[in-house]
């Protein structure tokens, strides 16, 4: 065997060497040829689709289809989902108010700019996340919205929200209806006229009030998605506010009056965990405002969950907390050993699991600020006055701030946006707990879980632990050597606490628990709130998936689609005759990944050096096909260079007259190379392409003058081509992926000349 791999590397070395010989270069060897090759091919199709279906109905005025529940408030006994008909429409319902998205585009920016973070006082609310407020003209002009009646609407949602009424609540606690907006763009400010609502009059209370906030709800138009999300944003209970800055948070020396941050520069004092801090801030932008914006909604929606109260409740651990700083001196960490228990003389240091969620449940008013990473700082946290008491459910006030990178969500969940990343969301969470009151000591804002090591041994999870005095001193005795520290990543092993004679059976029967084996038990406040948030991506409960983000249409890049507009003006036009021009939009945008197949024809000419090296120059043209939420079709030409390389050549023994002649008879052997090639694709009756630049690679087998080849192509630029379409109902948009994930594998039998 190694005489026959030694043979054919020499052999290799020989063919490669000859190919400098330029007499055996160019004679024609028995495998040379011209060729052609055909087969079927399979791969995979990657991309999005998104669609806006426009509707015009025809209504005559005198024909009611139900009564305006603008107008006429509707009853407990008849709700609006009854009056929903397959006639009905937006427009039908609601006529005038019904503010069409043309409207809105003309009047929406951007939300995260510094001039409302710097000059407006930015805030968002954890439970109006779409935000909106009605100014009479008096605090219009005094907000600089003009000197009219006005409404804003800030919406801190990375989503497209469709059909969203307004209304307040009057004297009488009754609910005022006041409009139905079409479409509120993602991430966006809209200042609206207070004329184009309900109820708009110089005496109303809607118009007379110097401030009033409005509330948002959900109408039987509003599409699956606008409902859904509304739906997980009214199980939030926790009252956060978060309001944005650019200023640097923090001072030196907690306020010292001669530190180089002093007053009238930074206005908070540093962390009690820390003495002396120099934070600088950098500013927010619109990417960053977001990333922090969507990733606190997330969080607090994970405290207010059912499944994160039951994990603390059912915790087989204790949690702890005290007041004072422990670093490395293990005996003065309240942290508990690694069966979930703490010290007996660290018992008034554990708080109970009801103490736990009422005190991250509390209303919370909080200053964020995003920090120069430069300067030496990820995040920090602080609480504003005294911790809250147990069973406090007033308000607590707090500071906080954290470095850009670690906002960025893949970063927190992986490239697929849906995997934490436990010590990288660890940060926003350890910061929040400070702003709470929560310090190192203790395992609210880390894990600490502790280590051991004996002699020169690896570091391990202690195991046992009590306290010892030793030479006058209190140390920390385990069973498998001494506390070298305490890490984050690990789990608690409570397994000998549970399930013995005596013993309480491990909560793992409770629904949905995440305590599933009790030698891995998640640790901490930082383990159990980890686990729950995994466990409500994987159920899709989270008002934020960060995984469909960039499925969402920009428009505010995009401006006012000629579309929408011309079919707007033509209703707001027409709504005022008889027979009324009534419209409405219903968008979605879907990714795909569907199979592609095809087949391929391959004409060009091979040249052989030696039995073992040789060069295909060849010409393709290709037909594929694949059915995603439409038909797609692609064909492709162009001409590539293969390099083979055969280990094998055999030869048959035919006699010719004298000497006996060496027939070619068969090879083996693999090729490699490159191929330019024009990708049309044809989709909506539309034709759209680009070009590309694949590798390539297989396997050759040669029978005679028969060929066999099996290989795969794969794009190396990564592309996106954009097809859309527009029927005056249907507005259509395919983007289709090329790249690495876009590559496909052939079976080609051909036929050498």
């Amino acid at each position: 065997m190694l005489r026959l791999v030694s043979k054919t590397i020499c052999l290799s070395l020989i063919s490669l060497i000859s190919l400098f010989n330029p007499l055996e270069a160019f004679q024609k060897h028995q495998k040379d040829g011209f060729f052609v090759e055909a087969g079927f091919e399979t791969g995979l199709l990657e991309g999005a689709q998104t669609k806006e279906q426009t509707i015009t109905q025809n209504t005559q005025n005198t024909q009611k289809v139900y009564e305006n529940p603008l107008t006429h408030p509707q009853t407990k006994e008849q709700p609006k989902e009854q009056n929903k008909s397959d006639t009905a429409t937006p427009q039908s319902v609601y006529g005038r108010y019904y503010i069409l998205q043309n409207t809105i585009l003309e009047k929406a920016t951007e939300l995260f700019t510094a001039a409302n973070i710097n000059g407006n006082g930015l805030t968002f609310y954890s439970q109006s996340p779409v935000y909106v407020m009605a100014y009479n003209k008096e605090n219009a002009e005094f907000e600089g919205y003009g000197n009219n009646s006005v409404v804003v609407i800030q919406n801190f949602l990375p989503y497209n929200l469709n059909n969203i009424e307004l209304s307040y609540t009057d004297a009488q606690g009754k609910a005022v209806n006041l409009g139905v907006i079409e479409t509120i763009p993602k991430d966006s400010q809209i200042i609206l006229p207070a004329s184009l609502f309900n109820d708009f009059s110089n005496d109303s209370l809607f118009n007379s009030d110097g401030l009033q906030q409005l509330q948002t709800t959900t109408t039987p138009f509003s599409d699956a998605n606008t409902q859904s999300l509304f739906e997980k944003i009214s199980q939030i209970t926790t009252n956060l506010q978060m309001t944005y800055e650019n200023t640097d948070p923090f001072s030196s020396g907690n306020n010292d009056p001669n530190g180089p941050l002093a007053s009238p520069k930074p206005h908070y004092e540093c962390p009690g965990y820390k003495k002396s801090c120099q934070v600088a801030s950098v500013s927010f932008t619109p990417q960053t405002a977001e990333e922090l914006t969507n990733l606190m909604l997330d969080m607090i929606a994970v405290f207010d969950s059912k499944s994160w109260e039951e994990a603390v409740l059912n915790a087989p651990f204790q949690f702890s907390n005290s007041p004072s700083e422990c670093g490395i001196d293990y005996p003065k960490c309240v942290n508990p050993f690694n069966n979930g228990l703490v010290d007996p003389k660290d018992e008034k240091y554990a708080l109970t699991p009801e103490e736990v969620i009422n005190s991250y449940r509390v209303a919370n008013e909080l200053t964020v600020n995003l920090l120069n990473a430069a300067k030496g700082f990820l995040g920090l946290g602080s609480q504003l006055g005294s911790a809250n008491a147990p069973d406090d459910d007033g308000f607590n006030q707090g500071v906080l701030g954290i470095a850009p990178f670690a906002l960025d969500p893949e970063k927190l969940f992986g490239k697929n946006l849906n995997k934490v990343a436990i010590l990288e969301l660890r940060d926003i969470i350890h910061e929040y707990g400070h702003t709470l009151g929560y310090t190192h000591n203790g395992n609210m804002t880390y894990q600490r879980v502790r280590l051991c090591q004996e002699g020169d041994g690896p570091e391990v999870r202690c195991e046992g632990g009590h306290e010892v005095e030793k030479n006058g001193k209190e140390e920390l005795e385990f069973s498998n050597g001494h506390e070298v520290r305490d890490h984050d990543g690990y789990t608690y092993d409570v397994c000998s606490r549970f399930g013995g004679k005596n013993q309480p059976a491990f909560p793992s029967n409770y629904p949905n628990s995440i305590y599933t084996n009790c030698a891995q038990v998640p640790a901490g406040l930082i383990g159990v709130t980890t686990a729950v948030w995994q466990q409500l991506i994987n159920q899709n409960a989270l008002p934020i998936n960060f995984a469909n983000l960039n499925s969402q249409t920009s428009h505010l890049n995009a401006g006012l689609n000629a579309q929408n507009f011309a079919t707007s003006m033509v209703s707001a036009i027409t709504q005022n005759f008889s027979t009324t021009s009534t419209t409405t939009y219903h968008s979605s945008s879907k990714n795909f990944r569907s199979p592609i197949v095809g087949v391929n024809v391959k004409i060009g000419y091979q040249h052989y050096f030696n039995d073992y090296i040789g060069l295909a120059y060849y010409g393709i043209i290709k037909y594929n096909y694949a059915q995603a939420n439409e038909k797609i079709q692609q064909l492709s030409y162009g001409g590539g260079m293969d390099v083979l390389f055969d280990f094998i050549t055999t030869y048959t023994n035919k006699k010719q007259d004298h000497p006996t002649k060496k027939v070619f008879a068969s090879s083996f052997g693999v090729f490699g190379g490159l191929r330019g090639l024009y990708n049309s694709y044809y989709v909506f009756n539309q034709v759209k392409g680009s070009g590309n630049l694949d590798i390539v690679t297989g396997f050759n087998y040669r029978y005679k003058h028969s060929k066999y080849s099996i290989g795969i192509s794969v794009p190396l630029i990564q592309s996106g081509i954009k097809i859309a379409s527009n029927n005056g109902i249907y507005a259509d948009s395919v983007i289709l992926n090329e790249g690495g994930s876009h590559f496909k594998v052939f079976f080609n039998y051909g036929w050498v000349f």
